[in-house]
């Protein structure tokens, strides 16, 4: 009965719907839908909306079916949640809009229709107050400001946020704006709230997007580069001595931090919220954009202890983007045998790739220096040759528009030294010079990050007569990383070092064991990962034919675009022998990659290696059928 009622219906309903004059039902055995190409929901298309589409979207007049309220208590009740669920969803869309978009026009039409929604809204109330200033009426930004005070003042409990209160603060005006937000900050210490014990700055720009044009003229110390901003709190520990022992861990950290030149370390104030999931937002409001936690836990009796570390992203409201544990002896951090700068440098470049993944919707016009910078190495982490002219265009703009930076400087020199030993045109000279400028430049940028200079004496090692002069850098790399780290075996820097080191003295075994074991290392580092091509060569080198081959498969099944990786690999199966149609394979795909490479040009990428290595190279080469030249 059930069913034939049903379909009574749904007959009922396409008859009702013939006027149209075409099917907007399908109607199937167990389903009944629209057709999405016949027809548009009002509700969808609200709920589809983002900041790119937003001026595309007109609100409806009425509320969405008004007609149905009174049909039933349960319908209307069901009709005022899904409406309440639209109006949220667009409002954080507006507020999104106000804080995203650079040009004024839009930014203050957005704000105007926010306020529809909600009146007492600061974002969108601060954004019309900030493009006065951009626009230099300043007496409607002191009118607006006035304006907004009343508003919120007649409103029950409401109390201005810090950041609202900040940029009152700022508007150069003799009017009543500032007592009424003296009033406001009283009001805020009597009632005992959380924004009572700090005064918080306007937010902070997104370090990864060009900064906005009514920004900009509000804040003129916004014109110096922002970096990431991060605080590390003091890891957790009910036990005193493990707690002291979390403290100086921090405080290693922090410093690690410092000398990589690409963050702001904030500090916490005294009366900070402990849990940094459940103060995600006050952070925010802090200016913070990852909080770095730890937990410490002792180890029983004869185990090392143990602090587990997280980075939270404050804007998502502390979402775990990275974690990972490190282990130390009970005795205390300063006696242990593993380097706490390798889990620095995997959070490192993990907030790195996070940055980038966040801005990957972003067209190229609207990111800062840092954020093209950003997008260039997650490029550089596909190993696609195809990729270098887009990475190199990107990375020449941001040098252009933030020289200062040393993050940048050290990406390009990246990038070029990738590039230098993955392309055989003579126009590589050219990228290699580049790259050899860049990398000096990211040592005077960041005098205290040592492996720079490692990088520097790699850039020096292709040219016989500067051997003595890398040596001579990589000698004073090591002993400042020595002097900063201790003796760590497991010490990324120190055994990047001692590669290099050990390819200068001719050392070839040494160096690819050092490999090996930099290679073990725990913490997923994507900048390991991106000289994944480099090991191998070194392992090569180093006659390490079935690690080669190996990584070879890996790296030929996952980056099949990387024609460095292509050579090492195939000169292995040479060496190796008995793997005659694994060798034409990869020699085939080699060739279609690179059409003009020969045995002459491939060989010349091998640094440090005797005329007797650099023949037995080129035999290999010319046997998996290599073209001469």
């Amino acid at each position: 009965m059930a069913r034939a009622s049903l379909r009574q219906e749904i007959h009922r309903l396409l008859d009702a719907l013939s006027p149209l004059g075409v099917d907007v039902i399908d109607v199937q055995r167990h389903s009944l839908a629209l057709k999405p190409a016949l027809t548009s929901v009002d509700a969808e298309r609200l709920l589809t909306v983002s900041v790119r589409t937003i001026d595309s979207v007109t609100l409806p007049d009425e509320p969405l079916l008004g007609e149905l309220a009174g049909v039933d208590p349960a319908l209307d009740e069901w009709l005022g949640q899904q409406r309440e669920r639209l109006s949220t969803h667009l409002q954080q869309v507006y507020e999104s809009a106000v804080r995203e978009l650079t040009d004024p026009d839009q930014v203050e039409d957005v704000a105007e229709r926010l306020l529809k929604f909600d009146s007492l809204n600061e974002v969108a109330w601060r954004a019309r107050v900030q493009m006065a200033l951009h626009r230099g009426d300043k007496g409607r930004a002191a009118a607006l400001a006035d304006q907004m005070t009343h508003l919120f003042g007649d409103a029950e409990g409401h109390i201005l946020t810090p950041a609202t209160q900040a940029l009152i603060r700022s508007i150069p005006t003799e009017s009543s704006g500032k007592d009424l937000v003296q009033d406001w900050s009283q009001t805020a210490l009597a009632a005992g709230t959380p924004e009572a014990s700090f005064t918080a700055p306007v937010p902070r720009p997104d370090p990864m997007l060009a900064l906005p044009l009514h920004y900009a003229s509000q804040h003129p110390a916004a014109a110096e580069p922002r970096k990431i901003s991060l605080v590390f709190l003091i890891p957790s520990s009910t036990d005193k001595t493990l707690a002291e022992q979390g403290q100086r861990l921090r405080d290693q950290l922090e410093l690690m931090f410092v000398n990589m030149g690409t963050f702001d370390i904030l500090a916490l104030p005294e009366a900070s919220l402990p849990d940094p999931v459940g103060a995600a937002a006050a952070y925010r409001a802090w200016g913070m954009d990852y909080i770095i936690s730890g937990n410490l836990r002792a180890g029983p009796e004869g185990a090392e202890n143990r602090l587990i570390l997280r980075v939270l992203d404050a804007r998502r409201g502390g979402v775990i983007i990275w974690g990972t544990h490190y282990d130390f002896p009970r005795s205390g951090p300063d006696t242990a045998k593993n380097s706490l700068l390798a889990p620095a440098q995997a959070m490192k470049w993990s907030i790195f790739v996070t940055e980038a993944r966040r801005i990957a919707a972003r067209p190229d016009s609207e990111l800062s220096a840092l954020g093209m910078a950003l997008r260039a190495f997650m490029l550089l982490l596909r190993h696609d040759s195809s990729l270098f002219g887009r990475i190199g265009s990107l990375l020449e703009r941001a040098s252009e528009q933030d020289g200062d930076d040393g993050a940048i400087a050290l990406i390009d020199a990246l990038h070029c030294y990738i590039r230098f030993l993955n392309e055989w045109s003579p126009e590589t000279e050219a990228v290699f010079a580049r790259g050899l400028r860049s990398v000096r430049t990211a040592i005077s940028l960041m005098p205290d990050l040592h492996a720079v200079e490692v990088l520097l004496a790699a850039y020096l090692m292709p040219e016989p007569a500067m051997h003595r002069t890398a040596l001579s850098v990589v000698q004073s790399a090591a002993e400042g990383i020595l002097r900063i780290e201790g003796h760590h075996k497991d010490s990324p820097d120190l055994l990047m070092a001692e590669i290099v080191l050990a390819l200068l003295g001719g050392k070839m075994k040494v160096a690819a064991g050092k490999v090996k074991l930099l290679l073990k290392n725990g913490y997923r580092s994507q900048l390991l990962e991106l000289l994944r091509p480099v090991f191998m060569m070194v392992l090569l080198l180093g006659e390490d034919y079935q690690e080669v081959i190996s990584m070879g498969r890996l790296m030929s099944g996952l980056y099949p675009s990387c024609p460095s990786s292509l050579v090492y690999y195939l000169i292995a199966l040479v060496e190796v022998g008995d793997c005659a149609e694994e060798m034409n394979q990869v020699c085939r795909h080699l060739l279609r990659l690179v059409p003009d490479l020969t045995i002459s040009r491939a060989v010349s990428r091998f640094p440090c290696t005797g005329k007797t290595r650099l023949t037995r190279l080129a035999e290999a080469l010319g046997k998996a059928g290599v073209p001469e030249g």
